[in-house]
């Protein structure tokens, strides 16, 4: 279990390598505030793979709806975790006086202001993403990867359509999210909660505003999910090589020392 915490750990910061410089690309230089998305995504796909590798474990099994159990319920449990750093991005994204000065500065303030419940902001809509999301991010990758000995373009490739697929299903979600923690940061709250986001949205834009800024958000995430799962892969495969190496050289140990 340990081992995939680490894999997702390391493969979640290489994704924010390859993906932050699309976020960024109006920004004076690419990888400028890197540091805090490095923190908060190695996190999150720690639990993310972590969480999957233990319910596969328990469940037994390597189908697909297997995979698709495991993927929803990493997705869950992540979603803690991924609310609240999601609110300060966004928060930071949309300020216009600079209240925040970063997202632990962010939260703190919100906290002190408003509490847990201020802090967890649009939770429920995160976990309406996160669990269908991460159910087909597992299970797309496990249909189109080809199997464990799969060449890396493969992996790239199915790691890349499996995160772009998964963003397709809930993006509209998403969008509601975002409305919902952006709301009030610079004027007055509008929205009094979900269906009431939904209804005022609806009415001022009519439904294409479910799929705005879909395109940039699917052109990020095939690389970065393409390099995750990647990432993820061969270290899961370099472990299985020193595990089995190791075993060996035990035995030989073991018979050289008795002979």
């Amino acid at each position: 279990m340990a081992l995939d915490f680490l894999a997702g750990c390391v493969g979640g910061c290489a994704g924010v390598i390859v993906g932050h410089p699309f976020d960024t690309v109006k920004i004076s230089g690419l990888y400028k505030g890197i540091t805090s998305p490095l923190g908060g995504v190695s996190i999150v796909n720690a639990i993310i793979f972590g969480a999957h590798g233990q319910v596969m474990r328990l469940m037994g099994s390597e189908g697909l709806h297997t995979h698709f159990v495991a993927g929803a319920t990493a997705g869950l449990l992540q979603s803690f975790i991924c609310s609240p750093i999601e609110l300060s991005k966004t928060i930071l994204q949309v300020q216009k006086k600079n209240m925040y000065k970063g997202a632990i500065d962010c939260l703190a303030k919100i906290y002190r202001s408003k509490g847990l419940k201020g802090i967890y902001k649009g939770y429920y809509l995160t976990i309406c993403r996160e669990v269908p999301s991460f159910g087909a991010y597992f299970m797309f990758f496990e249909i189109l990867s080809g199997g464990w000995d799969a060449p890396t373009w493969r992996t790239m490739l199915a790691g890349g359509t499996a995160g772009s697929i998964s963003w397709l299903i809930v993006y509209p979600v998403d969008v509601l999210k975002t409305r919902i923690q952006s709301d009030g940061v610079n004027s007055k709250a509008q929205y009094k909660g979900y269906l009431h986001c939904f209804r005022e949205s609806f009415k001022a834009e009519g439904y294409p505003f479910l799929t705005r800024g879909l395109v940039s958000t699917i052109i990020r995430a095939f690389p970065t999910n393409a390099v995750t799962f990647t990432v993820v892969t061969w270290m899961m495969r370099f472990s299985d090589v020193f595990i089995t190496n190791s075993s060996v050289a035990c035995v030989l140990t073991c018979v050289h020392t008795s002979v």
